[in-house]
């Protein structure tokens, strides 16, 4: 990667010049601005003439310099600044030198103006009828010099006393911290003196919080209050603010959160320091929820759970809910020391998660579910590693702050500290976390920091797994091989790992069993290896006959592949029936699966194996498996295993429907027996109800529908109007609009009327439309955007309908489909070009191509880089012009 991709480095992020002890911050809410008064305290640590903040996109009305907080302007002295807009700094002269060490106050008054689609700093939400205009912030992670000038740094960590006035007709204003009883003493705004059509209320925040962590919001909501009392004996207050008219909806998520914030006190010992804790429902985001110190902002896609929720939605909300919550502690009271440390925010958080939702559900759905996004062929952080372009935790540079909010923070370094635990073992990952949280509460700490603690607690160097899990691009490539010998009744497994990166070995965990013929693990055989060198030989003693199969990478142990390449058919076929890990019998499956689907790469008409459909009829029949994991083991997927095959988009797409084919000529009637078999219209007995049954039930509908028939029509619409849940209509009108029936544009020209008006609604309507498959798919897509109900400042539709047609692989890969990428990706850059970016993802793989695909993308990707200059998105330029460089060299 040449430098001039990047447009920020590690060494751009030195030690501030000052410590920055508080803020007195006045936000004043007017018509079509905000005006923001913020005091600096700060102590010098160096001679100061000047100091330079950060500000973008402001008015600066004055600086000045006081001694005091709530000195009036009249006493002030104005200091004498200039504004670099290009570098995005006020630069504030001091009226003499400050000396290091000399405490001095700064104060900015300034003006922003909030925009409805740059969903950063202050801006437009999505405003309830009759009611003011809503406000809400993100300053993840540069946010907060659109609202005010300031070290907008992680490190400057300091407490804040922030007032905020605005229209009386506002139900809440809200920023961090707890309201201030002197000021505001029922807990509520307050009328103005003199102006009872302004309201005021102050907050006073004492704990140490990096600006990027600050929220402010005007707005108009409902809401439902609850407590939590800790072990402590403390009541938490928790509030769930909600658009007006849907408390109903917050039901359910209130119990989540409940039960997270007691479950991370129980297992985390972490217990919440402020006196309120508040969830608030945002229309418009990139990102699904935003921890902002004491209020998590959450889309109300995810935060709400009513009729139209989908399965995946609902357990997504006890991820985000529980997710968000766990910030408290890894991120808000320890913070990242930069944007190269947000790994350390986000993968051990993500990992609490995981956690949490794997005492809810299933845990080996849940697994399964995790895995999946691994190997997600668009934003899956394996095919960004295959790429070979990126993949490092801690990155080399970067353009936006946005580009590290991806599938390698948020998945990868996730499976990195999951690695790091089954390494340790759980008693000491536990003692390194406790050090971690406990040395750096209320500061900052950076990647080495937290692998001292480590290395401490353990007593061993992790030098190695760190080198390679965090500063390396690319993943192992692990291959295991048994051996039995009957003469010392002992069987030996030989590990060997390459990968495509060159570097130096991975130090990973490998978890494995050997199994009997009886399907039982052979007792003293179950153990987590430790593969450090490119190979390695384990003995296992006292195994009196040959196992009937080596259990291998086990629970998916470690982030890589994993081949045993000594597997035929017959072990494979056993595995699938007998592996004690119910991980390992679904990859099992997988791999035969593989097999046949490589088969019809190069050969399309080539004959499905009768054994494969055998087996998978004999799946079909086993009532012993939980609904989920039967889904798992008979759903074909498009993605292959063999990541040799990865980008063979349009003959990935066509195996499928070729196996599917297959699976319904030999097994329909059955398939339709256990169809209809399946009752999912009964009503639900709790929240998580029939999740695993629709999920199986949904696999079986693909299945039937392949053959696009009248009848499968039929019992598509039929399935469709008895289905009581989102989950069971939206995959009925997906299987609907892929197929050719009569009904399928009235149909969904009914759902659209009756769907447009919610939001989570629409957005399913949406997903629907950017599945298609059929002749008329891009048009229904033009038409779409061209409705007035559509909105492509709102974030959760466009990803609704453009990110399901960038994963839509039979369309994508067309002459149509890759011209619509790029002229999609070229148009919302200037929107939002974090979705922009996510699309983009779509030609990672360009000098990985055929031939011909390869020149038509080439073609596309010089299209997006002249359409999209550098000032109006550097990631989007950038991220081409690496797709690009990446597709030269490799040619």
């Amino acid at each position: 990667m040449t430098d001039r991709l990047y447009k920020y480095r590690r060494e751009d992020f030195g030690e501030l010049p000052v410590t920055l002890h508080h803020l007195t911050i006045y936000l004043n809410f007017l018509d079509g601005f905000v005006e923001a008064s913020n005091c600096l305290e700060m102590t010098a640590r160096q001679p100061l003439e000047r100091i330079e903040l950060d500000a973008k996109d402001l008015t600066i009305v004055r600086v000045e310099w006081v001694k005091d907080p709530l000195d009036p302007s009249e006493s002030a002295v104005p200091l004498r600044y200039d504004y670099a807009h290009e570098r995005d700094k006020l630069i504030v002269a001091l009226p003499d030198r400050v000396d290091s060490g000399q405490r001095f106050l700064v104060r900015t008054v300034t003006r922003c103006v909030p925009s409805d689609h740059i969903l950063e700093g202050i801006y437009k939400d999505t405003t309830p009828h009759g009611a003011p205009q809503q406000y809400i912030s993100q300053c993840q992670q540069w946010g907060f010099q659109r609202i005010m000038p300031i070290f907008d740094d992680c490190t400057a960590k300091c407490a804040m006393t922030t007032t905020i006035e605005a229209d009386a007709r506002y139900t809440h204003l809200i920023t961090n911290g707890n309201i201030n009883p002197r000021t505001n003493p029922d807990g509520a705004p307050v009328l103005k003196p003199g102006d009872p059509s302004r309201q005021i209320i102050t907050y006073e925040n004492p704990l140490p919080m990096a600006p990027y962590l600050f929220l402010v919001c005007a707005g108009t909501w409902d809401m439902l209050a609850d407590q939590v009392t800790c072990d402590s004996g403390r009541t938490v207050r928790l509030e769930y603010l909600v658009p007006p008219g849907r408390v109903e909806g917050a039901q359910i998520p209130m119990e989540i959160l409940k039960k997270s914030v007691l479950w991370v006190a129980q297992t985390q010992d972490y217990e919440y320091a402020m006196d309120v804790y508040r969830t608030i429902c945002m229309n418009k985001s990139n990102f699904g929820g935003m921890e902002n110190m004491g209020n998590t902002t959450i889309v109300t896609d995810a935060a709400l759970i009513d009729e139209h929720t989908l399965d995946q939605q609902l357990i997504y909300a006890h991820a985000v809910i529980g997710h968000e919550f766990e910030h408290n502690q890894c991120g808000s009271e320890t913070t990242m020391e930069t944007p190269f440390d947000v790994w350390l925010n986000e993968a051990y958080t993500v990992d609490v998660e995981r956690q949490f939702v794997a005492e809810i559900f299933d845990p080996t759905f849940v697994r399964l579910a995790q895995v999946d996004s691994i190997r997600s062929p668009l934003l899956g952080p394996l095919s960004i590693e295959d790429s070979g372009r990126a993949g490092r935790i801690v990155r080399d540079g970067f353009n936006n702050p946005d580009e590290l909010i991806d599938g390698v923070t948020y998945v990868k370094a996730a499976e990195v500290i999951r690695m790091l635990r089954l390494i340790l073992g759980p008693e000491l990952f536990k003692a390194a976390t406790t050090l971690y949280f406990s040395r750096y509460k209320n500061s900052n700490a950076n990647t080495e920091q937290f692998f001292e603690c480590f290395e401490e607690a353990s007593g061993r160097s992790l030098e190695q797994f760190k080198k390679g899990w965090l500063y390396t691009i690319g993943y192992p490539k692990v291959t295991a091989e048994m051996t039995y010998r009957p003469e010392s009744r002992s069987c030996a497994l030989t590990l060997r790992q390459e990968s495509d990166s060159g570097a130096g070995p991975f130090h990973l965990p490998i978890e494995v069993a050997l199994v009997d013929a009886q399907g039982r693990n052979v007792p003293g055989a179950e153990r987590v290896l430790e593969l450090a060198q490119a190979q390695m030989s384990s003995v296992f003693e006292h195994v009196p006959e040959s196992p009937a199969f080596a259990s291998v990478n086990r629970g998916y142990s470690f982030y890589g592949t994993f081949t045993l390449t000594d597997a035929t058919a017959h072990t494979l076929s056993l595995q699938v029936r007998m592996d004690t890990d119910p991980f390992n019998r679904v990859e099992a499956m997988r791999q035969l699966t593989d097999r046949q689907r490589i088969g019809l790469l190069p050969k399309p008409d080539a004959a499905v194996d009768q054994e494969w459909l055998a087996l998978w009829g004999e799946i079909l029949q086993d009532e012993s498996l939980s609904p989920a994991l039967k889904a798992y083991f008979l759903r074909i997927d498009e993605q292959p295993l063999d990541r040799n095959y990865c980008t063979w988009f349009p003959e990935l797409a066509q195996a499928r429907e070729t196996l599917m084919a297959a699976v319904n000529a030999a097994h329909r009637e059955e398939l339709l027996a256990h169809f209809h078999r399946l009752d999912t219209y009964r009503p639900k007995e709790s929240p998580n109800d029939g999740i695993e049954e629709r999920i199986l039930k949904n696999v079986f509908l693909e299945l039937i529908a392949v053959d696009d028939s009248p009848a499968s029509h039929d019992l598509i619409l039929k399935h469709f109007r008895a289905a009581t849940t989102a989950t069971d209509r939206v995959a009925a009108l997906v299987a609907l609009n892929r197929s050719s029936a009569a009904e399928r544009l009235s149909v969904l020209e009914e759902v659209y009327r009756a769907w447009f008006p919610h939001l989570s609604a629409y957005a399913n309507y949406l997903r629907i439309i950017g599945a298609g498959t059929r002749e008329d798919a891009f048009t229904m897509i033009e038409r779409e955007k061209s409705r007035d109900t559509f909105d492509v400042n709102q974030p959760t539709w466009t990803r609704a309908l453009f990110l399901t047609m960038a994963a839509n692989n039979k369309m994508i890969w067309t002459d149509r489909g890759i011209q619509w990428i790029a002229d999609t990706v070229s148009w919302m850059a200037r929107i939002n070009d974090y979705n922009a970016s996510r699309m983009l993802n779509t030609f990672q793989h360009c000098r990985r191509l055929k031939p011909e695909l390869r020149v038509k993308v080439q073609t596309a990707l010089e299209q997006i880089i002249e359409n999209v200059p550098e000032k109006i998105s550097p990631t989007i330029q950038g991220q081409a012009k690496a797709y690009l460089a990446d597709e030269v060299a490799g040619s």
